[in-house]
This record gives structure tokens, sequence and C-alpha cells, in this order.
């Protein structure tokens, strides 16, 4: 019978019950064949392919059965979206010719009591959950039945094509719609983690560390928390605390956003409140500034009056002062003028002057001009005596004379060179025959047998005979043979020492040349081919004796050819050392002339000298007159200036004081302005009046200052204000002091008229800061709350994890003593939680277990044995799944079981999964290879093979579904059971 929810759905409706069976209706490529699935121990799942186990359909098979488990790696709370994947795809499958995709397809999955062995026990308490997944959302759909409810039918169309009309005689299970996948894990199995998988494959990415895919100790400690984690639900903690910490993220955001928001706020109003503060502390000090500026007018008009009579006084004895010095001025003016005025005594003495100066003149050109000869004299004289030096290798001879010998020498050189390219012509000749001139006219190096063959005197008379054949052979390569048909007759040897070795191999003794053939040569005596090689030999060495001859008389001539030459070098040089001779006769007799005009210019110079020096004297004595009487003219009219230029600053000054503005700015009579100052206290009556400028421009400018203060925008101050601002920069002026009324005119015309916009706002802002500091506490409050709340979580938290990784370590401790271990643990030290809401908070595990009885447990880092590592990985896997399972039964789904493992190495961890999964009620579901099946077909409580041979198929064949000897009775009655269902309305 079926129930239907009127509340809302229940929870963990699977309750204790266990997978009995499994039917998949277009996922992936697999059959639909119901498959039989035993409740505890290892459950492996083969395949066999076109070719291998590849495509036959395990990963698709084991990756639904842990969708239908609620396994969190598939995000069922974020819609699960990655479950349309395992559905029908025709151009996936090759058949997209023949099949459309599939657009919905089922996982059903049959749950009984664990100790039902009847047909009757197994119908009395089943429950059928059926998943539809969806390609398009919602991508994973629940609806369940209280009996057997799948699919029938003999054939795959059958059982196909009624899959849908059973979905729909199921009922809704959230009344008028269907569960969708975030509601899935609670809805059939309660709080209550019943899977873990570890997917590696291209179904769904494994999102966690795989501790089977890999060696345990290439894994960080962070990844081993990850994959323990998602064993035993820690991940749900792990995630809940990164939430909170969001959360209080969230809060601490909103408290800093409302915190800066009030100090933005706050600080526009502390400008805005120190603006009114500055303004009102400018009407205090506007007052003291304008009592200060009273003050300082009384002042200086009193010191005004006072000094404008003392000025006028000064004045008049000025203008006295300088009546006197114009005359004096006139006196010295004339002395000048009659001293300076005398051409009769200035001509004399240019005339003097001039006369003296010519004399000198001629006097300097003299000595120049001796000092000239005597220097090119003694260049010449070391000129005449290289000469002289270079004059004796002339050896008497003359220009003519020594140039004939050069002559003679240079014909005799001619001659020898002549004779000795003849010479050499004549020994190249006898160096060569007829045969071997040709070839070297033509570029081939040749030479005569005769000449390249060296003979003893004890060979030549064995030789003789043997060469009489040879005696006109040349030695030549064998490229030279078409150039000797120009010579008939003629014989050319390509190798001297093989030529020699062949003729003596052949010939006999007795001169026979060839002993073979009877062939003998008749040479005479030895000396005849002796005396031919010493005959060419003789004539060569009278024409080398020739061509040394002639080398000797070259060299002879050209040796008379250079003491030719140096003969006439002395000739040429004793010519020229004649010629330098007469100049230098020449420059010693002008230079006696020249001596003889010096003597007569002597005694005109000292006459016309002692008329200059009188001149001068003369001169210097008028010019001091002159310059005495021209420096009291200047000393009269510099003070005059003086004089004139005091009397105008004294009439300046006293118009510079300006009485007219001093009583202006005073508005009252000296009388009044003298009372005031004796009203006021005995320091201010003592002030100077630049003291009162000070203090007037220091309190004009604390008060503008206070009104307007440095940094504040320009546009804020009145533009009338601005202009006097340029205005004050001048420092150098009085229109600094002179603006000070502007000035204070100015700020005091701005206070009053922000008065009472000053008091409106004061009175608006501290309306405005308690509202806005109310809303800053609540948002702080919110954010205490919120880190008391993560916190509370964190703590809590911390707890859970070590708690679960306790019981992880135990069991891990537990399972190894009792499979062939010496005992476990585990470390994990909590870790301080990220600042950054966006990372997780990271745990670590480091494995550590005993390398032997009673030794200390070491890190899993250390180096070991391929095979205990694979031993302890297997180990924690199942540790962390029973802690993880409580009291309910789990699957542990794996993908490629063993694929890390070595083939020593493979039975033992397929051993121990079965015997751990049978001792601890976990059902270890794993997909093989090829080469790990034939290890676990004999070790597992079930074997599944899924079938497709070929890829023309589109769906698989039935699965071959065999139970161990001890669960065979069990799988055949699930078998039957199901395959027998007929529908009953």
């Amino acid at each position: 019978m079926t129930t239907t929810p009127t509340d809302g759905p229940a929870e963990d409706i699977v309750g204790s019950r266990v997978l009995a069976g499994v039917q998949m209706v277009n996922i992936s490529r697999l059959s639909t064949h119901p498959v039989p699935i035993t409740a505890r121990g290892l459950i492996t799942v083969a395949g066999q392919g076109p070719s291998d186990s590849n495509g036959a359909g395990k990963s698709s098979f084991i990756a639904g059965l842990s969708l239908l488990h609620a396994d969190e790696q598939w995000r069922p709370q974020s819609g699960a979206q990655a479950a349309a994947e395992l559905l029908f795809t025709a151009e996936l499958a090759g058949q997209e010719s023949m099949h459309a995709n599939a657009d919905r397809g089922y996982i059903i999955g049959v749950f009984v009591p664990p100790a039902a062995q009847t047909v009757a026990e197994l119908e009395a308490d089943a429950l059928t959950v059926w998943l539809r997944v969806n390609r398009q959302s919602p991508h994973v759909e629940l609806r369940w039945a209280e009996r057997l409810h799948v699919p029938y039918g003999e054939t795959e169309n059958e059982r196909a094509g009624g899959a849908d009309a059973l979905w729909d005689l199921l009922p809704k299970a959230n009344g008028r719609s269907d569960l969708r996948a975030n509601r899935l894990a609670r809805t059939l199995y309660g709080s209550t983690v019943r899977c873990v998988s570890f997917l590696s494959t291209s179904v769904r990415a494994s999102l966690t560390a795989n501790l089977l895919a890999q060696p345990l100790n290439e894994l960080s400690p962070e990844r081993i928390f990850d994959a323990v984690g998602a064993l035993t639900g820690l991940t749900r903690e792990i995630e809940l605390e990164q939430r909170a910490r969001a959360q209080e993220y969230e809060q601490a955001a909103k408290a800093e956003s409302a915190q800066a928001e009030y100090e933005l706020w706050d600080g526009r109003m502390r400008v805005v409140e120190q603006g009114i503060a500055d303004r009102q502390r400018a009407r205090l000090l506007l007052a003291e500034a304008e009592d200060s500026w009273r003050g300082r007018c009384a002042r200086y008009l009193i010191d005004g009056v006072h000094e404008a009579d003392r000025l006028a006084t000064a004045a008049a004895a000025q203008e006295a002062r300088l009546d006197e010095l114009d005359m004096q001025v006139a006196a010295a003016g004339e002395e000048v003028e009659r001293l300076s005025d005398d051409q009769a005594f200035e001509a004399s003495g240019r005339a003097r002057i001039t006369a003296y100066e010519e004399l000198k003149v001629v006097e300097k050109a003299l000595h120049d001009e001796h000092s000239q000869n005597v220097g090119a004299v003694e260049t010449l004289g070391d000129q005449l005596r290289r000469l002289r030096e270079e004059a004796g290798a002339a050896d008497g001879r003359t220009v003519a004379q020594a140039e004939t010998e050069v002559a003679l020498a240079e014909e005799r050189i001619r001659t020898a060179q002549r004779i000795k390219g003849r010479t050499e012509h004549a020994i190249a000749k006898k160096r060569e025959n007829a045969q071997v001139r040709l070839l070297r006219e033509h570029g081939i190096a040749a030479v005569p047998l005769v000449d390249a063959l060296a003979l003893t005197e004890d060979e030549r008379e064995v030789w003789a005979a043997r060469l009489v054949p040879y005696r006109h052979a040349v030695v030549a390569p064998p490229e030279a043979l078409p150039l000797l048909a120009a010579l008939p007759g003629s014989l050319l040897v390509e190798d001297v020492d093989g030529f020699r070795a062949a003729l003596a191999d052949r010939a006999g003794k007795d001169g026979n040349i060839d002993t073979l053939a009877g062939v003998h040569g008749v040479a005479g005596p030895p000396e005849v081919l002796a005396g031919r090689v010493e005959a060419a030999r003789a004539e060569l060495e009278r024409a080398v004796a020739e061509d040394e001859a002639a080398d000797r008389e070259a060299e002879e001539a050209q040796r008379a050819k250079t003491r030719a030459e140096e003969h006439l070098r002395g000739a040429r040089a004793e010519d020229e050392a004649a010629r330098v001779q007469q100049a230098i006769i020449r420059l010693r007799a002008r230079n006696a002339a020249v001596d003889r005009e010096l003597d007569d210019l002597a005694g005109p110079l000292r006459s016309t000298r002692d008329g200059y020096e009188a001149a001068l004297g003369e001169r210097n004595a008028r010019a001091r007159q002159v310059e005495a009487a021209t420096t009291v003219l200047a000393n009269l009219k510099k003070e005059r200036e003086a004089a004139r230029a005091r009397w105008s600053e004294l009439r300046d000054q006293r118009t510079a004081l300006d009485l007219p503005r001093l009583h202006a700015a005073w508005a009252g009579t000296v009388e009044s302005a003298e009372q005031h100052l004796l009203a006021l206290d005995e320091p201010e009556q003592r002030r100077a009046p630049a003291e009162w400028d000070d203090l007037c421009a220091q309190r004009a400018g604390d008060a503008r200052a206070a009104c307007f203060p440095p940094g504040d925008p320009e546009q804020n101050r009145p533009e009338e204000l601005r202009v006097v601002d340029e205005q004050r920069r001048d420092r150098r002026s009085s229109a600094y002091v002179q603006l000070v009324p502007d000035v204070l005119r100015i700020v005091g015309g701005f206070l009053t008229e922000h008065e009472r916009v000053d008091r409106d706002n004061a009175t608006q802002i501290q309306s405005e800061r308690a509202a806005k500091t109310m809303t800053l506490r609540g948002a702080q409050a919110a954010l205490e709350e919120a880190r008391l709340a993560s916190e509370a979580l964190r703590a809590t938290t911390a707890t859970a994890i070590r708690t679960k990784l306790r019981q992880v370590s135990e069991e891990f401790d537990r399972l190894d003593q009792t499979y062939g271990g010496y005992g476990g643990s585990l470390d994990f030290p909590e870790p301080e939680a990220p600042a950054d809401p966006k990372k997780p908070w990271q745990w670590t595990i480091t494995p550590r277990w005993r390398r032997g009885e009673g030794k200390p447990p070491s890190s899993y880092r250390l180096r070991g044995n391929t095979a205990q590592m694979d031993d302890k990985a297997v180990k924690l896997v199942c540790a962390a799944a029973l802690a993880g399972a409580q009291d309910r039964p789990l699957m542990l789904v794996l993908d490629e079981l063993g694929r890390n493992l070595g083939s020593a190495h493979r039975r033992d961890a397929v051993a121990l999964f079965e015997n751990i999964g049978r001792d601890r009620a976990i059902s270890v579901v794993g997909a093989l290879q090829d080469d790990m099946e034939r290890y676990a077909i004999g070790a597992s409580s079930l074997y599944i093979k899924l079938r497709r041979p070929s890829d023309v198929q589109p769906y698989n064949q039935a699965p071959v579904v065999i139970g161990s000897e001890a669960d065979a009775a069990r799988v055949q009655l699930l078998s039957e059971w199901m395959s027998s269902f007929r529908i009953v309305r």
C-alpha cells in the first residue's frame, strides 16, 4: 500500500532498511534489468565493452547508486545539476542517427529489512524509492511507495516504456508537487550519512581527495581531512561554521558601514560645528581688534601732530643751508675753468713727448732686426755643420761625376738581371724532357722515371737492365694519358713504389726483365744508366753554377749602385754648404751696419728724453691742481644735492603724515584723542605706533582666520574679502595695516549675517547626532550578537569535529589491530578560523601507525613499502565510513577500485574490504578495471558484470550477477522477486 503525506514529507523513511536491488531506466547505456544488491561486504562491478571493460557503464552504475543514497558530492542543496549528465545521450553513444537523447530517466531502489529471508518477509516491509532525473530543471525529483513498485516486462523496451506510467501511479510526496534534490537526503535518511563515494571519472569529477586513488603519503594533511570529512559528514559542519562566519562578516560589514556612515556624517557635522565655534570665537576677536584699532588711531593722531611740527622746523633750516651751498659751487666752478684753459702749455708738452716717442720707435726697430739676424745666423750655422758632415761621402767627386757613376751602376744591374733570366730558363729546361714539358704545360705534375727512382750503387748493376724499356718513361697520374697521345711511344708510370715492387717480383737474375715472358734486357755496363743520369745531373749542375754566378754579379752591381748614390748625396751637400756660408756672411754684415746706426741714434735720443721727462712733470703738476679744484667742486655739488634731498625728504615726510587722514580715522579732535590715550593702562600708553600696527594686524588676522580658517574653500569667502586679501599680501607697504578697517568691516558683516543660521544649525546637528548614535549602537549590538553566535557555533563545531575524528582514530586503531596491524592513530590539531569568510576552516589530519609491536606511532610521511601504505589507506577509509555511519547501514562507493595498487597488493586490499564490510555492516561498491577482475571475483559478496559487446548496440545486455557462496541464495531470491513483479492496482 502507499502513503500520501498530509502535513509535509516525513524524514528518514528508509530507516534501518538496506538496499536490496536497483533498476535504472535511460541512465547512460545501462540495461533496465533489476540488479540485486547484498547488504554487506564487497560488491564489485566489472565491465565488458567492445574491446575491454571501458564503455560498459561501470562509472554510470555506481554514480547512480551514490545519487540514490543522496551522496553530498552531488551537491543536492544546489539542485544536483550534474545528475543530468547520467542520462542517455545519443551522440555520446554514437547513436544520433537512430535514437534521441533521453529527456528524463529513473533510478529506482528497493529497500528491505536486513533480516528478511523470504518473499513474504521482503514484501511485508519493502520500500521502493524512485528518483526521476531530468535534463532540465528540476534535475532530480523524488517519489516512493511502501511496496515493490518497479518496471517489468520481457524486453528492454517494455520495461523502459512502462516507467513513466509507473511514476505517475506514485503519489507526490510534497502534496501538490514533488520533492527536489535539496530535500532528498533528509527525507530518505534523516540526518544520517548513508553513502560516501569517491568518483573520479568523467561522469562527475570528485570534489574531495580520493584516499585510494594515489599513494597515501602523497596527500597533504589538508586533503586527508577533506576526504575524511566527506566520509564522516564533517564537511557539513565546516560549511555551517563558514556560513556563520559569513554572517558575522556580513554584520561586521554592516556595523563598519554604519560606523563609516556615522563618522562621515560626524566629520561633516564637526566641520559645520567647527565653523560655528570659529565664528563665535571670531566675534570675540573682532571686538578686541576694533578696540585695538581705535587705540592705534589715537596714538597715530597725537604722534602725527607732534612729528609734523618737528619736520616743519627741520625743513626751514635745511632750506637756508641750500642757499649757502649754491654760492660756494659757483666759485669752485670758475677756478676749475681757469686751470683747464691753457693751450700754449698743452702744445709745448705734446711736441716734446712726440719727438721722444718717434726716436724710441726707430731704436726698437733696429734692435728687433739685430735679434732676428742673430737667430738666423745660429740656424744656418747648424745647417752648415750638418751639410759638411754629409759632404765627406763625396770623396772629392763633383755632382756631375757622381751622377755618371750612378748611371753606370744601374746599367750594370740591368745586364746582370738579363743574365739571371737566361740561367733560370736553362735550369728549367735541364729539369724536364718533352713528355714532362707537355704535361706541365697542361697543369699536370710529372717527372722522368729515372729521376724519380733513387738507386744505390749496388742497385744500379741489377736495375740497369730492368729499366732499359722504361728509360724514357715519366711518372704522372692516369689522367695524363690523353695528353700523351700526341707523343706516340710514351710510357707512363702511376706509382713509383708499386712499379718498382712489381718489376722486382717478375724479374729474375742476370738482367732478366720478365722471367715468365722470357724478356731480357741488355744495358751494358751499369755505368751506362748511371752515365745518362750523371750526364743530366752534370748539365743541371753547370746551369745551377752559372745561375749562382749571375746572382753574385747582380748583388755586386747593386752594391756599386749604393756606393755611387752615397757619393752623389755627398757632392750635393758640398754645393748646399757653400750657399749657406754666403748667407751667414751677408747677415753678419747687416748686423754690423745696425750697430753703427744705433750708435748714431744714442745722442738725439738722450736729448729728446730730457724734454719728454720735463713735459711729463709739468703736465702732472697741472693735472693735480685741476684734480684738486674739481674735487672741491664735486664735493660741494654732492653736499648741495644731499641737502636738497633731505629738504625734499622732510617735506615728503610731513606730507606722508597725512594729518587729515589721521583725523578722519580717529573721527574726533586732538584733545579727545589725548583723553582716550590717558584712559588706557600704563603699558598701552607706552606702546609705540609700530607695536599698535602689529597688534592691530595680528588681531585682525586672528578674527579673519577664526571666521575663515586656513584651508576653507575660497568660494566660502566674500568676494570683497578676496580682493582685500590680495592687496594685503604686499607686506612691504603700509597697505597691510591700512586695510585692517576693511577686514574688520567685512568680517563683522559676515558674522552678523550668519549669527542666526549658526544657532539653527547647532540645534539640528544635536538632534541628528542622537538619532545616528542610536542606529550605530544597534548595528554594533547586532555584530556582537553575530560574533557570539559564530564563536559558539565554532566552539560546538570544533567539539563535534574533535569527537568525530577521535571516533575515526579509534576505529582506525581497532581496524588496524584487527586486520594484521599494530594499531594507529590520527593527529588533528585545532586550527585558527580564517578571517576571510570565503575561505573554509581548514583542518588537517596526520595519520600515524606503529611499524612494529610496542613501537611508538610514526607519521605517514615516513617512507614505507607500498603495500603498507595501501593497507592503511583502505583501513582509514573504512574507519571514517564507520564513524560517519552511526548505527545505520553504510554504502561506500569507489570508482576504479585498486587503481593505484600494485599487483602484489590488490588481493589483500580486496580481501580487506570484504572482511571489513562483512564485519561492520558496510556495503563497499567498487568499479574494477580489467586487471583487477581476477582478484575480486572470489573475494566479493556480490559480483556484477555489465555487458555491451558492440558499439552498434545502444544499450547493455542483461548484467551477470553472481553472489558468493554465503550470499548466493539471497541474490537468487532478490533477483527472482524483482523480476517476477506485476503491478497490483
